[in-house]
């Protein structure tokens, strides 16, 4: 082992076999280089062909790429001293104590273990899910191990986003056309976790009782129209098309909130009152709003429901709504 100064330019960045990194963010390390520079040095591996494999500090010599300095402190192994495995763990260790791992990096790391470095799944669950701060579960594993058939595009977005294991892993699920499909939606907006996986859900029990692909079903009922406004907050982006998957999912649901609607619009209420229900029909509560900037705007309202409960409007929408 020595510690000297390597030129940037012959390290081999192309060579990933020890990287775990995904989608750095390496501004904040520029800027402490620019004022200190490196504190601690990369570690690196020379290899029987001559090249140098970086081991540790991947950011670091981004960082100095991008900053067009020349060399960079380096602990320089043989590698006849440093086998792959122990280089890899290195690494692996070097990162997930040092910061918390994205959920794309949890999964390149799992899974470089289990192809290149023969770990077991056993294994994988007891010595690494909680090094990689998870919890030992053989579920958890075949999920992080599923991400890798995500799309870049998909993977920018989990990490982006800080999507859920368990929505990312329903999305891994899909094709690449699917996926893609999917980001032109999942772009527009920011579902909770339960939602997404219910509208994930959703897409996928339309696609196999209708033969439908899920592009199929975005393009013909326009759901990216759905959630395209730029204007609309992203929560009420989101319950419009819960709403127009599961008007699709279950008919018979469109069918009740469109008879709600002609019950309401037969009371006759002026325009500065209405009646708000809940469109799932979950909530057995209803509630009625009202605006006025006068008295006899109000009056107006009052003689409206008055004259609605003469005629039993009300309790047909009342017996109607429980029923």
């Amino acid at each position: 082992m020595l510690l000297q100064y390597i030129n940037v330019s012959s390290l081999n960045i192309a060579d990933d076999s020890y990287r775990i990194t995904f989608s750095p963010k390496i501004e904040e390390l520029k800027r402490s280089i620019k004022q200190v520079g490196i504190i601690q040095p990369i570690t690196v591996r020379h290899t029987p062909e001559g090249t140098y494999q970086i081991v540790t500090g991947y950011k670091r010599v981004l960082a100095m790429q991008e900053l067009e300095r020349q060399s960079i402190p380096a602990m320089l192994y043989e590698h006849n001293d440093l086998s792959p495995t122990q280089a890899f763990l290195w690494n692996l260790h070097d990162n997930a104590i040092s910061r918390r791992l994205n959920l794309v990096e949890k999964s390149i790391a799992l899974t470089k273990l289990k192809q290149f470095y023969s770990m077991s799944d056993e294994d994988l669950t007891k010595q690494f899910l909680p090094l990689l701060g998870e919890e030992q579960s053989f579920k958890i594993l075949h999920q992080l191990l599923s991400l890798g058939a995500l799309t870049e595009p998909l993977k920018n977005h989990v990490v982006n986003n800080d999507i859920a294991l368990s929505s990312a892993s329903r999305i891994a699920e899909f094709t690449p056309s699917t996926q893609q499909a999917l980001l032109a939606v999942l772009t527009h907006i920011r579902p909770s976790t339960n939602k997404l996986n219910e509208l994930l859900s959703l897409l996928r029990e339309i696609s196999a009782r209708d033969a439908l692909s899920v592009e199929e079903i975005l393009h013909r009922y326009q759901l990216l129209q759905v959630v395209a406004n730029p204007a609309a907050p992203s929560a009420d982006k989101v319950n419009a098309l819960r709403q127009a998957l599961k008007g699709i999912r279950l008919p018979q649901l469109s069918q009740r909130q469109r008879q709600l609607a002609e019950l309401i619009q037969g009371l006759e209420l002026p325009d500065s009152a209405r009646v708000v229900a809940d469109p799932y029909f979950e909530n057995r509560n209803m509630k009625l709003e009202c605006q006025f900037s006068h008295p006899g705007e109000l009056d107006a309202v009052i003689k409206k429901i008055q004259d609605a409960f003469e005629k039993q409007k009300w309790q047909q929408i009342f017996e109607w709504y429980r029923a």
